[in-house]
């Protein structure tokens, strides 16, 4: 209960996200996967109090509370473990600041230079604007119209209800490495996603590799072992064998 109490006294301002990492690894040092899963699991009940005082629909509670069983499912595909060790990526969900709406979950940030490559045209926002990360959960296809869907809830929903008029969607995502376009139809999921974006910046992001394998331990020197059974992962296998790179990518979306 001593954890779960630290956890429910930590907030969320424009500067402090790597003091609120830090707080929440140090408090979860040398602790198990089961151990992580039962503390976030009991701080739900502050999660819920949080969200009645700023009036957040139950649905919405409801639907960012599912993040936390992805990411107990996610971490027993990659290690035969049930439980979790992201904590200071949920603590976002727990705390008021990442929401899922729809197909996709949003979090509240704020527009810094690291959104861009250096010398790169920049999109019609200023320092410190704030914005919406975009991040993608892995439990459903990634169809172009409940995308749409999901931006006009969170345009309505983060003015209205959490009093935040951001200007811009940012999405930084595997998904967006422009390899892709060389071997995936251009009625794929995830070109449609790429094209609901202008791409910003590009960076080699090896993670990728587990993301698109299911999470299982893929990587460049085991890659030829990898499945091959979609379009995606057999153009992926290829691509790493003849030289390429995986790139993580990531861009603006105007509102």
């Amino acid at each position: 209960m001593r954890i779960k109490n630290k956890i429910a006294n930590l907030s969320f301002d424009s500067t402090n996200n790597d003091e609120i990492y830090t707080a929440v690894n140090e408090l979860f040092k040398d602790k198990s996967a089961q151990f992580g899963a039962f503390v976030y699991t009991l701080a739900i009940e502050d999660m819920e109090k949080l969200y009645k005082e700023k009036n957040i629909p139950h649905e919405i509670l409801i639907a960012t509370i599912n993040e936390l069983a992805l990411s107990i499912n996610q971490k027993y595909i990659e290690s035969n473990e049930w439980g979790f060790d992201s904590y200071s990526w949920l603590i976002h969900h727990l705390r008021g600041k990442m929401f899922r709406l729809g197909r996709l979950v949003f979090e509240i940030a704020y527009f810094t230079e690291w959104h861009l490559q250096p010398d790169e045209s920049k999109p019609d926002l200023k320092l410190g604007n704030p914005i919406l990360h975009v991040h993608i959960p892995g439990d459903g296809k990634l169809e172009e119209s409940a995308c749409h869907e999901s931006f006009e809830i969170a345009k309505e929903f983060f003015p209205k209800v959490l009093n935040f008029d951001f200007k811009a969607f940012w999405c930084c995502t595997w998904l967006f490495d422009p390899a892709f376009e060389k071997f995936l139809q251009s009625d794929s999921n995830i070109i449609k996603f790429r094209k609901l974006f202008t791409i910003f910046k590009y960076f080699e992001y090896d993670d990728g590799f587990g993301n698109a394998f299911g999470h299982l331990y893929i990587t460049k020197e085991n890659i030829k072992d990898a499945p091959t059974d979609t379009r995606l992962r057999k153009g992926i296998v290829e691509h790493i064998l003849s030289g390429g790179i995986m790139q993580c990518g990531g861009g603006f979306r105007l509102i």
